[in-house]
């Protein structure tokens, strides 16, 4: 008994000690890992958000602008159009007030001058529209020049007119002065009206042009959106997921060791507790074996406690490959371990798989290219003969351990309880142990 107490004190001063730091990492990993990747989610989501604003916004600007300018320039042209075709009419006007001025209409000089007063002004309207584009600014000096010739030309034929200086061979040629001006003036007019319908023309495909840059905008905005929106659910999910499996991490190092991944203290109460329950449903017995290994001390003494580390898993490989997938297999400490085997019909079965036990642990390991050695030593209490809880039935195990240590390791005991005597009593025989579990079931 004091060989196992000093064992079982030095393992957890050692080993447990390098164990336990590690699981703590492990279990805040897991919130530190969750936090980071919803950062990190939140941050590129704001990023995409961002980027995504900037090619909107620029983009925007961009059709905007586009549509702007169309629109503006349609306007002036059809403006321009228009004073061209007022300019047309005006000279008209005043060729009409000329000719019936001359031929005796004093009415119509109002008219005439009234018409070119209009045609002056709107030519220096059409130099003003045309300011913007230099091939129609330069059209625009010279109609403005040759409207002033035919004013001129008609300014003349009234002067005349009025002094009656003027024969009829002279005003003749000054009639067809006035037309051959008229004809370059109309000539100058088609050419400006042509290049105002090349400008408009222009300003359409520019315009188009802005609306298929609308369109791709918006299909690229919807891709990104479509993306964004996948990106960030499989990003979620992946934190949902992480979250999920640090639970079932911190779940099962809640109810697990942590060296050999068996069953703890926690989890063996639970299922021993859960088991009693259904032995005492169906009129069933179940085993409790409380082993302890031989020679544990000396393999973390002498080759060290990193090998006994490693010893510790083999054996429980070894004690989950030799029982039932029914059967609970736990390491409540040091090298200390439980088997409970449920659904026990007869002592012989406890024993046999205490005795496989016994055997498969007995078997040398090899560790580190060392050859280790150990062996068990193992108690069994029997429910309900030995007790009727998880405590009273590993208590009595604990005690037929100690026997069967006593009695020179490398062995199992039997603890029974027959007749109502002492509870605990050890059996050392299976033939026994049968006697008082067949003579308690009948």
């Amino acid at each position: 008994m004091k060989e196992r107490g000093s064992m079982k004190s030095h393992y957890w001063h050692t080993g447990s000690g390098g164990i336990l730091p590690a699981t703590g990492r492990k279990e805040r990993a897991g919130p530190a890992t969750q936090h980071r990747m919803a950062l990190m989610t939140l941050v590129s989501g704001i990023g995409l958000a961002s980027l995504l604003a900037i090619l909107i916004g620029w983009s925007m600007l961009s059709i905007t602008s586009d549509f702007r300018s169309t629109a503006m320039l349609k306007a002036r042209n059809h403006e321009v159009i228009a004073t061209l075709n007022r300019l047309q009419t005006h000279l008209t006007e005043a060729e009409k007030g000329e000719r019936g001025y001359i031929v005796g209409s004093e009415i119509a000089v109002t008219a005439y001058l009234r018409a070119v007063e209009e045609a002056r002004w709107t030519t220096d309207l059409i130099h003003a529209l045309a300011s913007s584009d230099p091939i129609q600014k330069e059209k625009a000096a010279k109609l403005e020049k040759l409207v002033d010739a035919k004013l001129d030309t008609l300014h003349f034929l009234v002067t005349v007119r009025e002094s009656g200086s003027m024969q009829s061979a002279q005003l003749l040629m000054s009639a067809d002065q006035d037309n051959l001006e008229t004809e370059r003036i109309n000539a100058v007019l088609k050419e400006m009206e042509s290049r105002e319908n090349m400008l408009l023309n222009e300003a359409l495909r520019v315009r188009d042009k802005a609306q298929g840059k609308l369109w791709g905008m918006l299909v690229l905005v919807t891709f990104f959106l479509f993306a964004g929106a996948v990106w960030q659910y499989r990003r979620v999910r992946r934190i949902v997921e992480q979250a999920a499996r640090s639970q079932d991490e911190m779940r099962h190092l809640a109810n697990h060791d942590a060296l050999t991944g068996l069953a703890n203290r926690r989890l063996l109460q639970d299922r021993l507790e859960v088991q009693i329950d259904h032995a005492a449903r169906e009129g069933q017995s179940l085993a409790v074996m409380y082993m302890d290994l031989d020679g544990f001390k000396k393999v973390n003494d002498t080759i060290g406690h990193d090998v006994g580390d490693v010893l510790l898993q083999h054996v429980a490989r070894r004690l989950k490959a030799a029982v039932r997938a029914s059967d609970t297999v736990a390491r409540i400490g040091g090298d200390e371990f439980i088997v409970v085997v449920p659904e026990l019909h007869e002592a012989g079965t406890a024993a046999q798989i205490a005795n496989t036990l016994v055997e498969a642990i007995s078997k040398p390991y090899s560790i580190n290219g060392a050859t280790v050695k150990v062996s068990a030593s193992i108690g069994i209490s029997l429910y309900p003969h030995c007790g009727t809880n998880p405590g009273e039935l590993m208590h009595v195990a604990d005690q037929a351990l100690n026997q069967a240590k006593n009695s020179g390791k490398n062995q199992y005991r039997f603890a029974m309880n027959p007749d109502g005597g002492e509870k605990g009593r050890v059996t050392a025989t299976v033939e026994e142990a049968d006697v008082h579990l067949n003579s308690s079931a009948s």
